[in-house]
């Protein structure tokens, strides 16, 4: 039997997210649209309906589905109608494609490479959907709470002692941040499913990860805000996704979290 060569194994990988981030673009748009929807309805709209244009509806064929190439080769339009189609989906697919080889370098074919790629992509997924609709839902937060729990039941990434404690403490600070600042000004900061991507976070990674998580996020943010108000000559005070800054710090967690 041969045995793939590390490099051969990485450009496999980058492929093989290259193909599922063809699939998280279509679930990161379909997803939000189906909340009213029973959980069957929702399994049938995303696992059977074809992807259509969303300008003139038009179901698209297998080529026109062929990640980022169909793209540049309708130069960004729909060939029904011209309309444009977003770049949203060739950097999905680019962006799944490089941390899928990146953290097959990193862990290769194992357990933790295998629970670190479902981890990443359920963080890309939420992540497009709160920067698109300033949400963070249930369906994907909730099972990447327990899927932490449960791999470090095996003590895959930490204790499970430590992993419950991450979880209660992501949580509890985001909610004590949330109360406070509401007591003081009277509005809301944030919403619940960021104290539940901290929460799940912290049962990845445990309780030692959630000052660093904070950390990373907070400052990105920041950081971020800044930059995007002096390019577009607009206040700072505007709101902002906190679920993508959170999911940076996971992720920054997961490549590098014992070296930081």
């Amino acid at each position: 039997m041969t045995t793939l060569s590390p490099t051969t194994l990485i450009l496999l990988a980058g492929l093989f997210g290259l193909l599922f981030g063809s699939f998280i673009s279509m679930l990161s748009w379909r997803l939000p649209r189906l909340m009213e929807c029973s959980f069957s309805e929702q399994l049938k709209q995303i696992s059977i309906s074809r992807s259509a244009c969303p300008a003139c509806h038009k179901p698209l064929n297998w080529i026109q589905l062929f990640p980022v190439f169909s793209w540049l080769a309708s130069k960004g339009k729909c060939k029904h109608c011209q309309a444009k189609i977003s770049a949203r989906y060739p950097l999905i697919e680019i962006t799944t494609a490089l941390l899928t080889s990146l953290i097959v370098w990193q862990f290769g074919l194992t357990t933790e490479g295998i629970l670190a790629i479902i981890f990443t992509y359920i963080l890309i997924t939420l992540s497009i959907i709160d920067i698109e609709h300033h949400l963070i839902l249930d369906n994907l937060t909730l099972p990447l709470l327990w899927l932490g729990l449960i791999a470090n039941s095996q003590l895959i990434f930490t204790t499970p002692e430590n992993a419950i404690y991450g979880a209660v403490l992501g949580y509890l600070i985001l909610w004590i941040v949330f109360q406070s600042f509401k007591a003081l000004t009277g509005k809301e900061g944030m919403g619940y499913g960021d104290f539940k991507l901290l929460a799940a976070l912290g049962a990845w990674f445990g309780v030692e990860a959630i000052p660093q998580i904070i950390l990373i996020a907070s400052l990105a943010s920041i950081v971020w805000t800044i930059l995007w108000a002096l390019l577009k000559g607009k206040s700072l005070r505007v709101e902002i996704p906190f679920g993508p800054y959170l999911a940076l710090g996971g992720m920054v967690s997961l490549i590098a979290g014992q070296v930081i």
